[in-house]
């Protein structure tokens, strides 16, 4: 669910030339605002591969791969009536005719819906009345649970000012917990009230925040001000552009497979506290995040300022793509042994139209801080 929302919000906050604006705005900039929905829900995907490695379910999903990534247009998947998302520049009737409808919170009383769903909340229902039922049916349940504890996730370090704390599932009231914070953080639970807590899992008073249906609804009612729209175009290809931007194109996507591929990677190490000793989990964890803000922003900047023709007359920039990077089929015509390797290699190509990649803190040195996804835990301590 969340890696198919993340990149439509990303690319309506990339959209924006606008980031802030000055103390007379009534609310703060619909940029900010957008891009703490997309740090809740990195939280909440989190969430959910705690719940399915604490089922013994770990290994069904890959973040990396071209059937799971998301294609846009498309519809949202299992939904009633259907909802179809497209990436597209960040508007008022965008907020109204995708973002909230995505986000629409489940009514009071409203029935479990395990096939088609009509919100996020009643679907959130059904699977917790099946974690119930098997609880209570299937004695092996949660024989898999120890062991996966260690692979849990349990920091987001990108999260420390807000939105609680990671939930370790290791038992029917830990899932509980961990579907009640996707849920009401997420979409909220009554659509009459706005605010939710901050730490639904144990909320205190005085600690409360937007849910992300309230969120997008201020961004829709001019509260949260959108500012000046970049003239990217709607559900862009790589296909459709021409000249050195498809390049920078292929970057980012390139960029964007990567972090799924740090994600699969983090998933695949355990926490390791022994004192003295490097620990790679932290480490993939850490440049994660330097990869989220310090990769895929700084290329979408850059593509979204970059001219790539004209519709109808009107000029039109290039955009981030979000589609799928084969480093296998494309590994083999760069030359390189890694998908680290590929991606400094695509970075070296579009640089030379492109020289604000580089530099002390740019997108080239960056690169080659992050760790290489190819190698194994043993290899990475050993390097």
């Amino acid at each position: 669910m969340e890696i198919s929302t993340i990149p439509l919000y990303l690319y309506a906050a990339y959209s924006l030339e606008t980031k802030g604006h000055s103390q007379w705005d009534p609310g703060i900039s619909a940029f900010r605002t957008i891009i703490s929905v997309v740090i809740e829900e990195m939280r909440h995907l989190s969430l959910a591969r705690n719940l399915m490695l604490a089922i013994g379910a770990g290994d069904q999903i890959t973040f990396y791969d071209r059937k799971f990534i998301s294609h846009y247009p498309g519809l949202m998947l299992h939904r009633l009536p259907d909802l179809e998302l497209h990436l597209e520049p960040c508007t008022k009737d965008l907020m109204d005719r995708i973002f909230m409808p995505l986000e629409l919170p489940e009514k009071y009383d409203v029935p479990p819906q395990p096939g088609r769903y009509n919100t996020i909340g009643q679907f959130y229902k059904s699977i917790e009345d099946g974690f119930r039922y098997l609880a209570d049916h299937d004695p092996e349940f949660w024989s898999q649970t120890p062991d996966s504890l260690k692979y849990q996730y349990t920091s987001t370090y990108w999260n420390y000012q807000g939105g609680g704390e990671p939930v370790v599932v290791s038992d029917l009231k830990s899932a509980m917990s961990a579907m009640k914070t996707i849920v009401e953080q997420g979409e909220g639970i009554d659509p009459s009230k706005a605010i939710v807590p901050t730490n639904p899992v144990s909320p205190q008073p005085g600690l409360n925040e937007l849910s992300h249906y309230a969120k997008f609804k201020r961004i829709r009612d001019g509260i949260d001000v959108i500012g000046v729209v970049k003239p990217v175009p709607t559900d862009p290809r790589v296909a459709d552009f021409e000249g050195p931007v498809i390049g920078l194109a292929n970057l980012f996507n390139a960029a964007y497979c990567y972090v799924l591929c740090m994600l699969d990677k983090l998933y695949t190490l355990p926490r390791q506290l022994v004192p003295g000793r490097p620990s790679p989990r932290y480490h993939v964890g850490r440049t994660f995040i330097a990869a989220m803000s310090g990769l895929l922003y700084p290329i979408a900047d850059i593509l979204t300022r970059t001219p790539s023709g004209g519709h109808d007359g009107d000029p039109i920039n290039a955009a981030p793509t979000f589609e799928y990077y084969d480093f296998s089929a494309e590994q083999s015509k760069s030359g390189c042994k890694t998908k680290k390797e590929h991606l400094m290699w695509l970075c070296d190509q579009a640089i030379v139209s492109f020289p604000e990649l580089g530099g002390d803190d740019g997108v080239r040195w960056l690169l080659t801080e992050i760790p290489d996804v190819d190698l194994s835990s043993r290899d990475k301590q050993a390097s």
